[in-house]
């Protein structure tokens, strides 16, 4: 009875097994099923279990669900998987059952094309066989020709439904016979066709097998031969003689602002491509619809649409960016207007192309957003007698409220209609018991924001402004010719310029060496072998997890205080009696006074004296390290030349200096790169044992060298150490003369954490109000991060 069951068993399965070598699903999951229980009764384990796999991946590409779980419980307990299969399990695995349908449905559509059986399509046969099988479709015939023409003159069925699958879902999973059949293909092409059909492995190759030898460690005899580290440090220096603290506030938002900006843009054009591309994947699931059922089209948009979400994450990355930026940059430099009309037309045409629908929520939400943003436009529109008071009554912000730190609650219609639109937002998710909410959200959220990246832009335009540019806008299709004739022309004009004056020869000998040292340093990188992906991944986590380390100190270092600077906390008079007795300079009393060290004052004294405490010049100890002939013509680029030493314009000082220099072979200095530190000494009145120390920088030179003797001045500074002593030291600020007018200007040196504080306030308040007005408002001026202002007394 054995004997038969076994012999009904054999022919059963080579049934099974003849239906499903022809593509029957069932039958290759019945055989996957009967020889994975083979394998785990240990009968013939590893043989059954290929087995097994086999057919489970067979079934698993035309989209079968059961099929991918079972290859998944394979993948699990390692039965049946081999190096052989390891990839096409891994592809089922990973891979949506939509593409495996697309592609089943594309390989069906092949098929009904090639009726010939041929192993490629020429290309007029291609032509022929899509006029057969869309039936005239305009549309149809359209979208294929241009996946045939993607393809090239020979199209076989591989190919084919690669192009079919990409072009439907915005990306493309290869499975392991395409990325062999890719690799045989180049490998076996001639050099031409090489270059340009595959010329990004083209140069992978050139580039591994050229400079191999070049990445051994043979070249540290050179890099040993060139000043490296001195040139890095050139550059440095370079880049240290402009870099402020007011130039890095001024240039890095700029910078940021101008890149970010362009990202949007960029991301947004994207978004337009992407929704266009996604109609013509739907037009092609809808063809490929009659050869599996299995495809859907509702389906095939939603995936197509995470597939290009990318756009819109790099929207909403870059948004926080400009915003942030745009609030610490100086107007000056940004085309207001012109960003103003570009980001409403950009909210426009996000409105139209990005959204697939506008029903009434969609247009309410719209309504509702405008009204929220007109508090903005009535504060620009001219003042009228009780017409403007009436539409701000009516339009404006409303009651406001205070609730301290510079935050206000306002109260009126456009608050009400700034809560309105999330509701909107959320009743347009919900209309589809939430399916696809991305699909729907998304779209209006980057409409939304680039109407309020507008708002946030309009209060640094005029009238005129947004004119003008609308007009240069309309105009722009016909000055782009001209504009690009100016261009060129002008670029001509900048290098003529440039030619015409000494820093461009220190910036391309800047270039030059740092180029040099640079690619010296990176010839590893550069020239080295490819590494281990996983390799790469985690060195990459790694100095991730470093920079964010290398972050820490300045978040807890260089972040100035949230707290007020207190000025003129105390005056002379009561510093003196507590601190300043000419009886006491005792360890009790310096203990007492130095409660004061970091108080900001301004008081009234004598100046006795100034002399340079402390001189720097990064450079001149740098080229002490070079050879001779490169340090002289560094010191003569980036110095200045004793020249003429009988010069009349010299005084009788300076020619004596001028000729013991040249006497002893120095032709050029580095004078113009010294960076002085003075210290002052100031007598204070009923102080007669003690004197005031105070420590000045660069910026008062000038102001120091015109000062007298008994001359009185009024300073500002910052008690910094020796309180209570006899000779307490401050970082001076500001200083003028009360007896007479110096013939220079009055300098002011800029404290940098109050400068910091300041630009971090305009941009919280920038920031806030983006995402909260007029619901809540940040007014810098009230604002828990304000800097007072330093009142000077007039001379």
């Amino acid at each position: 009875m054995a004997e038969v069951d076994k012999v009904v068993d054999e022919k059963e399965i080579a049934k099974l097994e003849k239906e499903a070598v022809n593509g029957d699903e069932k039958s290759q999951i019945k055989l996957g099923k009967h020889f994975l229980t083979l394998a785990d009764s240990e009968i013939k384990r590893e043989i059954n279990g290929e087995q097994a796999v086999k057919w489970f991946i067979l079934a698993s590409r035309q989209g079968n669900d059961e099929a991918t779980q079972l290859l998944q419980k394979c993948q699990k307990t390692k039965t049946g998987i081999t190096e052989v299969n390891r990839e096409d399990v891994e592809w089922c695995v990973n891979t949506s059952n939509l593409e495996k349908k697309v592609r089943q449905a594309a390989r069906k559509l092949y098929t009904k094309m090639n009726d010939t059986h041929k192993e490629v399509l020429s290309k007029e046969d291609y032509i022929t066989a899509v006029k057969r099988v869309t039936g005239g479709d305009v549309l149809e015939q359209k979208l294929l020709l241009a996946a045939g023409k993607k393809i090239g003159d020979s199209i076989n069925e591989t190919e084919f439904v690669k192009i079919l699958s990409k072009k439907i879902q915005g990306n493309l999973t290869l499975t392991s016979e395409e990325t062999e059949e890719h690799s045989s293909e180049y490998k076996s092409a001639g050099i031409v066709t090489k270059v340009y059909r595959y010329p990004k492995e083209t140069f992978q190759a050139i580039f591994e097998q050229g400079f191999e030898t070049v990445s051994k460690e043979g070249m540290n005899w050179v890099t040993s031969l060139i000043p490296t580290n001195q040139i890095q440090l050139l550059i440095l220096f370079y880049l240290y003689n402009f870099i402020t603290t007011p130039m890095i506030l001024l240039i890095v938002p700029l910078l940021v602002f101008y890149l970010s900006a362009l990202v949007m843009i960029v991301a947004t054009v994207q978004m337009f491509y992407k929704k266009k591309k996604m109609k013509d994947a739907a037009a092609l699931a809808n063809v490929l619809k009659t050869y599996d059922v299995g495809v859907d089209v509702n389906e095939t948009r939603s995936q197509y649409s995470w597939n290009s979400l990318t756009p819109y994450l790099v929207f909403f990355g870059a948004l926080p960016l400009t915003v942030v930026s745009f609030s610490l940059a100086n107007k000056m430099y940004i085309p207001c207007s012109e960003f103003c009309i570009l980001a409403g037309a950009f909210a426009g045409l996000c409105f139209t192309a990005l959204s697939d629908s506008h029903d009434i929520l969609m247009i309410l939400a719209v309504v509702f957003n405008l009204i929220a943003s007109l508090p903005t436009f009535v504060n620009s529109l001219p003042q009228i007698p009780f017409i403007t008071a009436a539409i701000k009554l009516v339009l404006g912000a409303g009651f406001s409220i205070e609730v301290g730190g510079g935050f206000q609650i306002n109260l009126g219609l456009p608050t009400v209609s700034y809560l309105v639109v999330p509701i909107m937002f959320i009743l347009m998710a919900a209309r589809g018991s939430w399916k696809g909410t991305y699909q729907v959200l998304v779209p209006h959220l980057v409409c939304y924001f680039w109407w309020h990246l507008m708002v946030a832009v309009f209060p640094f335009t005029t009238w005129k402004g947004l004119i003008r540019s609308a007009v240069g806008y309309f105009f722009l299709p016909m000055l782009i010719p001209l504009a690009v004739l100016l261009i060129i022309v002008g670029l001509f004009y900048v290098v003529y310029k440039l030619l015409m004056t000494a820093v461009f020869g220190k910036l391309v000998v800047t270039l030059l060496l740092g180029g040099l040292a640079f690619l010296l340093s990176q010839t590893k990188t550069l020239f080295g072998k490819k590494t281990d992906k996983k390799l790469g991944t985690t060195k990459k986590i790694i100095m991730g997890i470093f920079a964010v380390l290398a972050l820490l100190p300045m978040i807890f270092v260089q972040l100035p205080t949230t707290k007020k600077p207190s000025k003129q906390v105390i005056a002379w008079e009561e510093y003196r009696n507590i601190c300043a007795r000419n009886d006491a300079n005792s360890v009790p009393e310096q203990l007492a006074c130095s409660s004061f060290i970091g108080t900001s004052i301004t008081w009234t004294g004598t100046f006795k004296e100034a002399r340079i405490s402390k001189i720097e010049n990064s450079v001149e100890p740098l080229l002490k390290g070079m050879p001779g002939f490169i340090a002289n013509y560094l010191r003569c680029s980036y110095g200045g030349e004793y020249g003429d030493c009988n010069d009349e314009t010299k005084s009788d000082k300076e020619k004596q200096i001028c000729s013991l220099m040249t006497s002893l072979g120095h032709e050029c200095h580095l004078n113009r790169h010294n960076s002085y530190s003075f210290s002052l000494q100031v007598k204070m009145e009923e102080f007669e044992k003690g004197t005031l120390v105070l420590n000045a920088g660069n910026n008062f030179k000038e102001t120091l060298s015109a000062l007298e003797v008994e001359d009185r001045v009024e300073f500002s500074a910052t008690l910094v150490e020796g309180a209570g002593s006899l000779a307490p030291q401050f970082k001076l600020k500001s200083i003028k003369c009360l007896d007479r007018q110096l013939d220079i200007m009055v300098v002011m040196e800029e404290n940098d954490e109050d400068l910091i504080l300041q630009s971090a306030n305009e941009a919280i308040a920038v920031g806030f109000n983006f995402f909260w007005y007029p619901l809540a408002e940040y007014i810098p001026d009230k604002g828990f991060l304000a800097v007072e202002e330093e009142e000077v007394a007039p001379e």
